[in-house]
């Protein structure tokens, strides 16, 4: 097996230690005798790392060659060390390896000796993303979305663009107020990547059905619309957990602003949150009772503070490349994060557990049960 250094790995020579920089970690190595370091400066990627061991052993006699292939081990399993081999085959073309390298070395620096650092961008390239709201969450989203390397786009707003906007939409200049919102964002993303596959919807919501009809047969939904407010979160629970997609949902209250997601079958929904957040507290239930039997709502627009939306909307899209690419685990599922301004803190506001009784989502619950399981 031929191997190097990651490129996110700085390598030190001090006292009698190689010291390996990575993360912001530090992982040390003893080197009496200075074989470690050339064994390491040796890793070019061309020669096989047992061939190396051989060389350097034989320049140290003082070393033993299963000191040196211990060394090697380690780098393996820490995840220090790369294979070029593991590169040679990619459906990314010489535009995108380029324009998307930066992308390609954050994956690498997660990927295991053998595995395809270029498979996280082809992922994120082949996906079907659906963002529902064009707005300040969604305008950074997407512009997030696209600088990632997402290819294939549904946008949908109903809204035109206003001068109170161009504190936090980034996709609007001021020769744009009173332009429709998913028009314009489309052409600046174009604008920015002429290689785009996207479908703009410009209408409004009026349902679950008509939720689903536009969530239907894409891979993740970000929703980030608020209107209308009272109902916009049930409808697009109800449609993504009919029609199996994930999906993302956040948005801006005052100082702060809450995040979660949902990945049907193996999450619990936003009608299992909505449920265990009424059984823990009667003034919940009584507020949101109230507020959806009488549409209640701010009067005004809300406050928003670009800084608060560049934050949240960095977070939903984090989430969104764990749930595509599987680099790691979803860290949204059964949970509603909330960062602050007052603090600059990330918390966990609320928590909950997949509901087997849930109205929307319990048939799933019943389907992941084994005989076994329901017997005991």
């Amino acid at each position: 097996m031929k191997l190097c250094l990651k490129p996110t790995i700085i390598p030190f020579k001090l006292d009698g230690q190689v010291v390996l920089r990575f993360n912001g970690q530090y992982a040390k190595i003893p080197d009496l005798h200075g074989a470690v370091w050339e064994f390491i400066k040796a890793l070019d990627g061309r020669t096989a790392f047992e061939e190396l061991i051989t060389q350097v052993a034989d320049r140290y006699p003082a070393v033993d060659q299963d000191e040196i292939r211990s060394v090697a081990q380690d780098l393996i399993k820490y995840r220090l060390v790369e294979s070029p081999d593991a590169f040679e085959t990619t459906s990314l073309s010489d535009h995108d390896r380029i324009r998307f390298s930066r992308n390609i070395d954050f994956f690498g620096s997660m990927a295991a000796v053998g595995e395809n650092k270029f498979s996280h961008q082809e992922k994120l390239r082949a996906a079907r993303v659906c963002v529902l709201g064009c707005g300040g969450l969604g305008t950074h989203i997407l512009f997030d979305l696209v600088a990632l390397g997402v290819h294939h786009l549904t946008i949908l707003d109903f809204d035109t663009i206003e001068l109170s906007n161009l504190n936090r939409q980034i996709l609007y200049k001021e020769t744009d107020v009173g332009m429709p919102k998913v028009a314009t964002a489309r052409r600046r993303l174009l604008e920015f990547n002429s290689h785009l596959d996207i479908t703009a919807h410009e209408t409004r919501l009026q349902s679950a059905q008509d939720v689903a009809g536009i969530v239907r047969g894409h891979d993740i939904v970000i929703c980030v619309a608020d209107k209308p407010a009272n109902y916009m979160a049930d409808w697009l629970n109800e449609a993504c957990v009919e029609q199996g997609v994930p999906f993302i949902s956040g948005g801006l209250d005052v100082r702060r602003s809450v995040f979660y997601s949902v990945v049907p079958g193996s999450s619990g929904c936003g009608a299992c949150w909505l449920t265990s957040a009424r059984n823990k507290s009667s003034l919940v239930n009584s507020v949101s009772t109230m507020a959806k039997q009488h549409d209640i709502t701010y009067e005004h627009p809300g406050p928003a503070l670009v800084t608060l939306v560049a934050v949240t909307a960095g977070m939903m899209v984090s989430e969104t490349v764990k749930i595509i690419t599987g680099c790691q685990p979803p860290q949204l599922t059964n949970k509603l994060k909330e960062f602050t301004f007052d603090d600059l803190d990330v918390s966990v506001a609320e928590v909950w557990q997949q509901n087997p009784d849930c109205t929307v989502c319990g048939h799933l619950a019943d389907a992941q049960r084994s005989p076994q399981a329901e017997t005991v």
